[in-house]
């Protein structure tokens, strides 16, 4: 229940044995979490496995959790999420992913009817532990099989594979985001950009919770429609020089579309979701599908979703 979202490739390296430079991102379908997957990776590890004749070139991200994405417009377009308090909100509120004092104005009344309508509530919201789903990734090239653990605030590990003997592994464990193929000897390091990109994609939920969190900026852009459907466009600047501009339906203010843009790069993609099911109380978009300049290059279909199931920060880390 994540994201899918591309990011550009930078100094993506790749052998004849084992893919080492591109990796995927994580996670969860909206509302909650969007299972972020790099379609490139995944590609990559398809053409590897499936078409070893075909030569290998570089690919793109395709993220999912969550997540993410929008044009640049002027921030003083909309109107700006702000404590009651300016700038001196105490820690404990910044450290709050439901803060029950939203302040003033139209976009602390919609973010305080997404919070209960679109993830569930604060108190099934802080039920909520960790999550597992287990679904099929399709791409035009073919179909893989993806699992994917996530645990709070931003542990994740994603595995994707077309049989038991084949598959790569994405993780981050909270501090070091490493990868390994089945048939490499050893797990590996994210590079520097590759990291980037998938620990930004690793919060567990969404970047509308925790708002006054520091190096976030929220804003009501304006209402819009949307794939048929009237949505509040809302827009999250973060000081990692990413974007992500969410559009919720006014009507059941779940996420029908996320729009994410890596503002290092300038590369842009769209999110929709759909066919949403509530589990423990929490809706989860089961349909994902990732457009890249407006052509469809993934599909994400969520098979089974399962909150807390016993997932453990060990199984996060990378192994020695």
């Amino acid at each position: 229940v994540q994201h899918l979202f591309n990011c550009r490739p930078e100094s993506t390296v790749y052998n004849e044995e084992l893919i080492v430079g591109d990796s995927l991102p994580s996670t969860v379908p909206p509302v909650i979490f969007l299972l972020s997957i790099s379609r490139g990776v995944a590609l990559a590890f398809l053409r590897q496995l499936v078409f070893p004749w075909r030569n290998m070139f570089l690919s793109r991200y395709l993220i999912a959790t969550a997540l993410l994405g929008g044009c640049l417009l002027q921030l003083s377009a909309g109107q700006a999420l702000r404590h009651p308090d300016g700038d001196n909100v105490m820690l404990a509120v910044r450290n709050q992913s439901m803060p029950e004092e939203l302040g003033r104005g139209r976009i602390a009344k919609i973010l305080e009817r997404y919070y209960v309508d679109g993830l569930g509530g604060r108190e099934n919201w802080d039920a909520v532990e960790s999550l597992r789903v287990v679904g099929e990734l399709t791409l035009e090239e073919g179909e893989l099989e993806l699992q994917a653990f996530q645990k709070k605030p931003n542990f994740i590990k994603i595995i994707i594979s077309n049989s038991p003997r084949s598959s790569l592994v994405l993780s981050y464990d909270g501090e070091t985001a490493w990868q390994q193929a089945s048939n490499a000897e050893a797990p590996v390091r994210m590079t520097e950009v590759e990291a980037r990109r998938f620990i930004h994609s690793s919060v567990f939920g969404n970047h509308l919770l925790f708002p006054f969190q520091e190096g976030k900026t929220i804003e009501l852009i304006d209402t819009v429609p949307i794939e048929g459907v009237i949505c509040h466009h809302i827009r999250v600047s973060l000081d990692s020089e990413f974007q992500v501009d969410y559009y919720i339906d006014i009507r059941t203010y779940r996420e029908v579309k996320v729009v994410n843009t890596d503002l290092q790069s300038g590369f842009e993609t769209a999110i929709n979701y759909e066919d949403y099911h509530v589990e423990m109380g929490v809706p989860i978009a089961t349909s994902v599908t990732s457009f890249e300049d407006g052509r469809q290059v993934s599909m994400l279909k969520l098979n089974e979703v399962r909150f807390n199931t016993g997932v453990m920060p060990w199984m996060f880390s990378m192994p020695k």
